[in-house]
């Protein structure tokens, strides 16, 4: 081993260079070799003065360097190295370390912990954080991709370079498959890839079983959340008959990424979707030539975000015209725009808004004007605001409308010891002959917050309040409002006492006087008690009192009645939970009501994580009679899953609802998915929906059957398509037409 220089290391040298030892009987001889060479080479590369840089390289070798401080040539075998997360490994290694530019050739091999690659060679460059791979092939896992992949991602290619922001490679291939002889896989010419944009293919070919089904020049693959799928859909709905829909991807413009998606319908006719993004927004057209409704279909939206100077503006507008999905004679538009100017101390914004919606010979249409300003000035808080509201309802023969302002102010000071003063405004002024729409309006309010503690009382606070109050609709009561409210609790929470018995108590205290010689006091009490008897089982009593003394002309101050005891007992023998709730009303006689609640009974059974069976039955002390019984069931079975759930109704001797799920029933390479919603009431199903995958090994052939009869339009259809394993997906098939899961029985327990 040939040393140029053997002068000491520095120790602020830029990178970290070592030289770890073969085995713990090496000659001592090797020990040394290893030693100078470590030293030498720090110091040549403190030599460099270069600046450090951010994220070193740090080799690690059992073999020989060399290094030539004159032409700054570094070199080596069998090199192990690391940088940022990567381990990097290559037979041979010539650096450049002036230029922080380092060549890994013959067995190249970078990994880390979502990514396995290998090549022929492999060019770092450090400092702008560059990268070139040659002849080389790599294995992303899903977290390396950000989860946009749900499999592992294997290409091919003959040469890779990246960077921070750009992925670029040449003569490559890619596929999601992962046998050696991949089902299918997408080779380009070129490929250029902007993660969580976009990613831009030039003379793509379609490989699957070894045959070509497609050749294009040219291909945009989004790489964004929300982005229609590459692949088609195609299925049957009672609105829109057999249909089949495909999206194609474009780029307009360098970073101007749009869509294109073709509907076809049997019912409908041909709808184009075209989705363009740009630097600042994006735009959406939906048109559609309705055959049903011999009507023209247009849905546009439009969002577009704009800085001048240093305040930041948003813009935004819809259209929708006989959309078949809403009402078919019904045309609707929104705009806004929002205006914000940031300042060290706070903001301001202007937001101006319009919509307007027409349906045969009815239409509304409503305005929006808004300034707001907030504030902090060292412990002066404030936030001011004024909105312009106007709505009008047209008919044929009528015309009728509201417009008012509101004016709002707040102003906190915070003082010393945890106290605050605050002056609270709003203020509702019609516009014209127009009345008011009605609210709480303060002329102003004065308060003052402190925490109990400042007089010697903890876990409370105070409030002292004086305020001219006004509230109503058509007509408008004003009063003044002198109000002094004390509240906070006492006692052990159940975290802090854990199994020991536990009480604790809430309180709170009001007393109000009005400017018509009225008055009021409020009482309002907690109290309850715990005593745990096992991890599991324990008993707890609860006393809940609220009622007002005195009479308050204000209805924001009026507040109900109540003085509750309420026992709940629970118990764990083994796997079995059992259960018991229910309440008396102290007050029931006196304000005619039923003195008992429902006496609640749980049952619970789970042996194991797999199976779990649950029973409430209700029964009503009042009337001395059963309720309701409600019982689910589920088992989960390898890989397959079934939910049971079911109401009975004892009054009407009745099954008021019945739920029926399995999941993921395997028969060789299919899985069969199924549920039905049944309403005993109406004697008719809510929902049925089936769903059968079969599965192509990187694909799956998916049916999905949907009929939900209830709701604005029946939501029956049936769709085949082939799904990528590897695309992430969101399925329909347990959700109604509004997006709400189906069978909520068990949650209910």
């Amino acid at each position: 081993m040939h040393f140029v220089n053997s002068e000491p290391a520095l120790l602020s040298a830029p990178y970290s260079l070592c030289a770890k030892r073969t085995s713990t009987r090496a000659r001592d001889t090797k020990r040394t070799v290893a030693l100078c060479a470590v030293l030498t080479l720090r110091f040549a590369l403190a030599e460099a003065q270069e600046p450090p840089q951010q994220e070193p390289i740090e080799f690690e070798t059992s073999r020989a360097f060399q290094y030539n401080r004159a032409s700054d040539l570094a070199q080596g075998e069998s090199i192990t190295a690391r940088w940022r997360e990567y381990l990097l490994e290559g037979t041979r290694f010539e650096g450049r370390t002036r230029h922080a530019e380092y060549r890994f050739f013959e067995g190249v091999r970078l990994t880390s912990e979502n990514l396995h690659a290998q090549g022929a060679e492999l060019l770092l460059y450090t400092r702008e954080r560059r990268w070139t791979l040659l002849d080389g092939s790599a294995e992303l896992m899903p977290a390396f991709m950000g989860n946009r992949l749900r499999e592992r991602l294997y290409l091919q290619s003959a040469r890779f370079e990246g960077d921070e922001n750009r992925i670029r490679a040449e003569g490559c291939t890619a596929t999601t498959c992962g046998l050696a002889h991949p089902h299918f896989h997408w080779s380009a010419q070129t490929l250029e890839a902007m993660p969580g944009e976009r990613a831009v293919l030039r003379e793509v070919r379609l490989t699957v079983l070894g045959r070509t089904l497609l050749r294009v020049p040219y291909v945009v693959v989004p790489l964004r959340e929300g982005d229609d799928s590459p692949l088609p859909d195609a299925g049957y709905t009672a609105d829109e008959g057999f249909y089949i829909r495909y999206a194609v991807a474009y780029l307009l413009a360098r970073g101007a990424l749009g869509s294109a998606r073709f509907d076809l319908m049997q019912k409908r006719g041909l709808g184009i979707n075209l989705q363009q993004r740009y630097a600042r927004g994006d735009l959406s057209l939906y048109l559609l030539r309705d055959q049903r409704q011999r009507a023209d279909s247009l849905t546009g939206r439009w969002q577009h975000g704009q800085k001048i100077g240093a305040i930041q503006t948003r813009w935004s507008a819809e259209y929708r015209r006989n959309s078949y999905l809403l009402f078919g004679d019904n045309t609707a538009w929104n705009l806004r725009t929002e205006w914000t100017l940031p300042s060290p101390s706070g903001q301001t914004g202007l937001s101006l808004a319009e919509s307007r919606n027409r349906t045969g010979a009815f239409a509304n249409i409503s305005r929006t004007l808004t300034l707001q300003d907030t504030r902090r000035q060292g412990r002066l808080q404030s936030d001011l605001s004024g909105e312009y509201l106007e709505l009008e309802n047209r008919s044929r023969d009528s015309r009728t409308g509201n417009r008012q302002w509101n004016l709002r102010a707040s102003l906190r000071y915070g003082l010393e010891r945890n106290t605050t003063l605050q002056l609270d405004f709003e203020r509702y002024v019609p516009v014209g002959e127009s009345g008011v729409f009605g609210g709480l309006e303060r002329l102003p309010e004065l308060s003052l917050s402190m925490a109990g503690r400042v007089l010697g009382v903890p876990d409370s606070q105070l409030r002292l309040s004086i305020a001219r109050l006004t509230e109503g609709f058509q007509t408008r009561l004003t009063r003044e409002r002198y109000a002094f409210e004390w509240q906070g609790r006492a006692g052990h929470s159940r975290r802090e006492a854990q199994n020991q018995p536990a009480l604790l108590w809430n309180y709170r205290f009001r007393q109000s006087f009005y400017s018509d010689e009225t008055a009021q006091y409020l009482l309002q009490s907690t109290l309850e008690g715990r005593l745990a008897f096992g991890a599991r089982s324990g008993v707890s009593l609860r006393w809940n009192y609220l009622r007002p003394y005195g009479y308050s002309p204000l209805g924001l101050d009026r507040t109900g009645v109540s003085n509750l005891l309420s026992a709940e007992l629970r118990l764990q023998l083994g796997d079995w939970n059992l259960s018991a709730q229910s309440s008396y009303d102290l007050f029931a006689s006196e304000k005619r009501r039923d003195s008992w609640s429902l006496l609640n009974l749980n049952l619970e059974y789970q042996p194991a994580e797999w199976l779990r069976w649950r029973t409430q039955l209700s029964y009503d002390p009042n009337r001395e009679r059963w309720r309701s019984v409600q019982s689910d069931l589920r088992w989960q079975f390898g890989d397959s899953r079934l939910t049971l759930a079911a109401r009975y109704d004892p009054e009407r001797a009745r099954w008021g609802s019945l739920f029926l799920r399995v999941d993921a029933l395997k028969w060789g390479r299919s899985r069969l998915s199924f549920l039905a919603q049944y309403n005993g009431y109406l004697n008719r199903f809510e929902s049925r929906q089936m769903l059968w995958v079969y599965d192509l090994h990187c694909a799956e052939l998916e049916a999905r059957y949907i009929d939900n009869p209830f709701g604005f339009r029946r939501d029956t259809g049936l769709q085949v398509f082939i799904r990528l394993k590897a695309l992430p997906s969101t399925s329909r098939f347990g959700y109604g037409q509004f997006g709400q899961p189906v069978g909520t029985i068990s949650s209910e327990l």
